[in-house]
């Protein structure tokens, strides 16, 4: 062979090799990111668990509605190997316990591939899942009444379990982003304001209307990015829609996803399979902000004739209809993220980067710059300026425990919301207070009586308006090394090209949250899309404007840090954009991570509820037995029940397994074949404590309008635990056939 003749073959040889490790790099020359995609159940204690999200110390688990999911998507940016793990969790709160396990859990196995820095996990918030999951102890009390391990432990899993997952997925891919928005009308509108009275206070208000003139007081824009693999595959989607989840309410008591977890349900359903990664098509719905909304809708009352008040148009969420309603918010989402999903979009380019810090919060001293004059209201009285705002040492006012009245009300306190207190008004309750409402006088009293006087005149100063149910503060005091709350609070901001992603640990009100978008866009001016990802990576409760918590509706009792509280993260946020710019450096009251974990329970003070001791039965009678049967048959459209002898459904979490409580089967060519479980809307797992330690589990199918006529069985499946050996042993029971037609 001459030596062209060997130049020839060793550059050919050359070139493919290349030309292989570039193809097995980036997937094809036009490819930017690597995706993943992944979900994983994270179901809680189905029974005995206090419910998060109405502090509602009635609302005990009973069963299940709809399964709990952990959806996560990983973008790569192959340019630069930059990667961010976007991840939904249909959960009631994010919790910092569960967030800084998770973190630790990814950098022992990844290093600092996943960290702090590109990590979001954020909760759909549920208003329909058990508590009891959280590392600090205020938390626990009030939404879950005590720690529950297992389901901390289930739900950190599952959370880690997905990203794995949609890392060992990552596969060369295109991103679409696409945004729309939903109607104001009724009838055809996904919310409402439900707190006007403090949203007319926002002297911006006249600046966002509607065509008709009247404010437009929601968000109502939905943004979404699609994901598809190299060869065309559809891999997922992940959405950030303003839907308050709180139609499942409070007088409902099994678990499920409410609007988010169920759109989830209906767009995943009908996703074509992501068999690239022999995983299912994911659709995540994140919560954006829309913190002062509702879904519960007035209009909603016309719908059922049983409820009709003469064209009365009232409606929360109590109990009656919740599920159907939950059902047409969750078709309304699922429906224009289908549009936007089918619409052509825009195709996603640019690099990832990413800026995260933690904030101290407590007495954090605000720059003028960010104080209007319009903000301050008692420069007189209290000796305001422009100079001296600061944030307080957190505390929830009577209004967060009277809960949101259009919601239905928490079942703490009889007060309603809007109570203000006089700024001067330093006085100890009264015996008509207590006498008329009397869980806030008490806490008043307690008060006065633990707190030095100094202490909490000075935080009553701070909060000004808000009437204080609860201190913060004074808990991590009075408890020795408790840890009643985390104020180190973290602040995200993820940039994937055009798109900013700011992820905050605080529900945002509508106006609160386009300020917050416009004051990154000041500072990044190159970003087309830019939209917040709340409830994401601890919680510090609400967002609202000065002019809003001035009202003290729900939203201004649960913003803990008081009056000025949008105006420090303005700050926060607008200084840690800056940090894009290579030369600026990260604020001087930024902490680590470190200092974010020291204020965490490492052993938790309450942990009593949801704990089986053991599982008994009646004599002569097995775990499984069948004690009603179904009839013969059925119509569709009707409703089939089962019951069997059943044992304690936390059993499940104890042997961490994700195995449905239930299967419907159907007969198929002569072989039984599940076709539902206790994820499927039209199933209910409903479970019931018989005498001291026996249980009877009731199954409900509600047959759909679309049911294959044909024949039918329902299959539960259980654990039950030995009194004498403390073993956890599985147990099935079956029907008999039925027919549907």
């Amino acid at each position: 062979m001459d030596f062209r003749k060997k130049m020839s073959t060793l550059l050919g040889f050359t070139f493919l090799t290349l030309l292989i490790l570039t193809t097995s790099a980036s997937g094809n020359a036009d490819t930017q990111f690597m995706l993943g995609a992944a979900v994983h159940d994270i179901t809680g204690p189905p029974a005995e668990v206090m419910f998060a999200g109405y502090c509602d110390f009635d609302q005990v688990g009973r069963g299940i509605f709809m399964r709990q999911r952990a959806r996560t998507i990983i973008i790569q940016d192959i340019q630069t190997d930059k990667r961010v793990v976007l991840v939904t969790a249909d959960i009631p709160m994010m919790s910092d316990g569960v967030y800084a396990t998770v973190i630790n859990k990814l950098r022992n196995r990844f290093g600092n591939l996943y960290t702090e820095a590109n990590v979001v996990i954020s909760a759909t918030h549920t208003h329909s899942g058990p508590g009891g999951y959280f590392k600090t102890y205020a938390l626990n009390i009030f939404a879950g009444m005590t720690f529950h391990e297992d389901n901390f432990d289930t739900i950190v899993q599952g959370i880690y379990a997905s990203i794995v997952q949609a890392h060992g997925n990552l596969t060369p891919g295109e991103i679409r982003i696409n945004s729309g928005f939903f109607s104001p009308e009724k009838g055809t509108r996904i919310n409402r304001q439900r707190s006007p009275e403090a949203y007319v206070l926002n002297r911006d208000a006249p600046d966002y209307l509607l065509a008709s003139g009247a404010f437009d007081d929601t968000n109502r824009k939905m943004t979404q990015l699609k994901l598809v693999a190299g060869d065309g595959t559809p891999m997922g989607m992940y959405n950030w829609t303003p839907v308050h989840p709180n139609v499942s309410g409070s007088h409902l008591f099994l678990i499920n996803g409410d609007i988010n977890g169920y759109a989830s349900y209906l767009f995943e359903k009908s996703g074509t399979p992501f068999t690239s990664a022999n995983n299912g098509f994911i659709a995540a719905f994140a919560q954006n902000d829309c913190a002062d909304t509702s879904g519960n809708l007035p209009e909603d009352a016309l719908l059922f004739t049983d409820i009709h008040k003469d064209g009365e148009e009232d409606w929360i969420a109590d109990g009656t209809h919740d599920y159907e309603r939950v059902a047409l918010r969750a078709k309304t989402v699922a429906g224009l993220a289908a549009e936007l999903y089918d619409g052509n979009g825009t195709v996603l380019t640019g690099n990832i980067d990413y800026r995260q810090i933690f904030v101290p919060m407590k007495d954090f001293l605000i720059d003028p710059a960010y104080i209007d004059a319009e903000d301050i209201y008692y420069a007189d009285r209290l000796g305001e300026t422009q100079d001296n705002c600061r944030l307080c040492g957190g505390s929830a006012g009577v209004g967060f425990f009277a809960g949101s009245t259009e919601d239905g009300d928490s079942g703490m306190v009889n007060v309603g919301e809007g109570n203000t207190r006089d700024i001067d008004d330093y006085r100890i309750a009264s015996l008509s207070d207590l006498i008329q409402d009397p869980i806030p006088a008490v806490t008043n009293l307690l008060m006065q009586m633990i707190v030095p006087g100094e202490a909490l005149y000075a935080e009553m100063d701070c909060q000004m308006e808000k009437q204080i149910g609860l201190s913060l503060d004074e808990l991590n005091r009075i408890i020795p090394n408790g840890k009643a709350w985390n104020l180190n609070v973290p602040i995200q901001i993820i940039r994937i090209g055009e798109l900013a992603i700011l992820t905050l640990p605080l529900e945002v009100s509508t106006m609160a949250g386009r300020r917050l978008k416009d004051e990154i866009k000041s500072v990044l001016p190159d970003t087309s899309w830019v939209v917040i990802n709340a409830t994401a990576n601890s919680d510090a409760r609400y967002l609202t404007t000065r002019e809003e918590y001035a009202a003290q509706q729900y939203e201004g009792g649960a913003t803990l840090l008081g009056p000025y509280s949008l105006n420090a993260v303005r700050q926060i946020v607008h200084e840690l954009a800056e940090t894009f710019t290579p030369s600026v450096d990260y604020p001087d009251y930024a902490v680590g991570f470190e200092a974010f974990e020291r204020d965490l329970e490492t052993r938790s003070i309450f942990q009593i509820s949801g704990n089986v001791i053991f599982d008994d039965k009646p004599l002569f009678k097995r775990f499984g037995d069948v004690i009603e049967q179904p009839p013969p048959s059925r119509i569709i459209g009707d409703m089939v029940t089962a019951r069997f002898q059943g044992a304690h459904p936390n059993n499940n979490m104890a042997v961490a397994t994700s195995e449905s409580y239930l299967a419907v089967e159907k007969k198929i060519d002569g072989i039984w074949k599940p076709v539902l479980d206790d994820h499927d809307p039209s199933t209910r797992y409903l479970w019931q404590r018989d005498g001291i330690a026996n249980s009877i589990v009731t199954i409900e199918w509600h047959i759909p309008m679309d049911t294959e006529p044909g024949t039918y069985r329902i299959r539960h499946m259980g654990r039950w635990k030995s009194g004498w050996t403390g073993q956890i042993k599985r147990y099935e029971g079956l029907t008999r056939s039925f027919e549907v037609y």
